[in-house]
């Protein structure tokens, strides 16, 4: 087994886990006083009715009590299905290589579902491996790139009192690039999504003809080196170079026919894809792939439409790719195209959607102290739900780092570390 292809996946959790963990103690405020001695219950917080509570004080307090609580609602909505996909894409991967089927059910509960079928998932896995000493695998991954939807935040922005114009919507993308359908002229990129037939950059596996930069399993012909010997012609082993047909393996060159992640091409005009770079009209359903910040909308509000838009948060598959010599058994096929079909899914969690979401989760809990401030004297009920939402959303930031865990004891497990 290739331990060091799997640095690209097993390093990026420091990073993950640094980014989604609860912040430290101090560094939010504890409820005090009137707030610290409310009592616990919020039975709202369970179906988000918020309607009920009479908060009292101005139209400015009363919008950030409710958008916090309505904020820290959708944010445990949000966690608790991210935890339901890891267990199914965990789950998934278990059943294809053998597990037990006793071991791969569990229910959301705060990372720990996930954690009991990720770490059943991994034992397999590592036991899988160590009696297939003979064979080799390598895999590389790329972490996703995720997006934030604009226009369900620009919407959002808007009921906050902090509409966006579309001058502003240009320059508030941070640290990424907005992106989108663009039915008139693209001047920049085109990405085509996984699957899709690709004639163009593909940063993981390509199942067609690679024009340079191969690596994996050529069904046709091997210009380069097979199995490290030079060659030119029928390779039927490991191909390095280029390959004419029926690739199966990584692809740094142009690939024409299909990537499993996304195929990025010179736009020339029509994009059946997303667009970046620039579009002679005005981009539809426009996304921005770093951090969407306009300058007018406050620290609250940004955090209230950040936790409440995470449903409409996508990520692009994870570019990975895999390739395997020497003698493997069955039980080691079985785990290779288990990890196909199931590894994206699970890093896309591990690098992607848990980064997003996290730092969504920061940001709420954040937000609740300023707004218990603010809402000193709106009632006890109103306070008792403020100190339940602040602890709840903490929680639901700490179990993001459970799963984070859970996931990499999967990808952690296949290096033989």
């Amino acid at each position: 087994m290739n331990a060091d292809a799997w640095k690209l996946i097993a390093l990026p959790v420091v990073t993950m886990l640094l980014d989604c963990s609860v912040p430290p103690k101090g560094a939010i405020p504890a409820p005090t006083g009137e707030l610290a001695e409310a009592p616990g219950g919020c039975d709202e917080l369970k179906d988000g009715d918020f309607a009920r509570i009479e908060v009292q004080g101005d139209a400015k307090v009363q919008s950030k009590v409710r958008g916090f609580l309505e904020a820290s609602y959708h944010l445990q909505k949000t966690i608790v299905a991210m935890e339901a996909d890891l267990i199914a894409s965990c789950g998934e991967l278990g059943k294809a290589i053998g597990v037990e089927d006793a071991k791969l059910r569990a229910e959301p509960d705060g990372g720990r579902g996930a954690q009991k079928v990720c770490a059943a998932v991994a034992a397999k896995i590592s036991s899988i491996t160590k009696a297939n000493a003979e064979a080799k695998l390598e895999v590389e991954v790329d972490a996703p790139r995720c997006y934030a939807d604009i226009d369900a935040l620009n919407d959002c922005f808007g009921r906050c009192g902090a509409a966006v114009t579309p001058a502003e919507m240009k320059a508030s993308c941070e640290g990424g690039e907005i992106s989108g359908r663009c039915d008139a002229e693209c001047k920049g990129k085109c990405s085509v999504d996984a699957g899709a037939d690709c004639r163009g950059s593909c940063k993981a596996s390509c199942s067609g003809a690679c024009e340079a930069g191969f690596k994996g399993r050529c069904g046709g012909r091997c210009d380069g080196k097979c199995d490290g010997k030079s060659s030119s012609g029928p390779c039927d082993g490991t191909c390095e170079g280029k390959c004419d047909g029926s690739a199966d393996g990584r692809c740094t060159g142009t690939c024409e026919g299909k990537c499993s992640g996304s195929c990025e091409v010179r736009a020339k005009g029509k994009c059946d894809g997303s667009c970046t770079g620039g579009c002679s009209a005005d981009v539809k359903e426009p996304r921005c792939s770093g951090d969407y910040k306009p300058p007018k909308v406050d620290f609250s509000c940004h955090a209230e439409c950040s936790a409440k838009t995470l449903a409409n948060a996508k990520c692009d598959p994870p570019n990975i790719w895999m390739v395997t010599s020497g003698k493997a058994s069955i039980d080691m096929q079985k785990l290779v195209a288990g990890l196909r079909a199931s590894l994206p899914k699970i890093v896309e969690v591990q690098l992607g959607t848990a980064r997003k979401i996290g730092a969504a989760a920061t940001s709420v809990v954040k937000a609740g102290a300023e707004v218990k401030e603010a809402a000193a004297s709106s009632g006890r009920k109103t306070i008792a739900c403020i100190a339940a939402g602040i602890e709840a959303s903490a929680r639901a930031s700490a179990s993001i780092d459970v799963d984070v865990r859970a996931s990499a004891s999967v990808s952690a497990s296949a290096s033989g570390s």
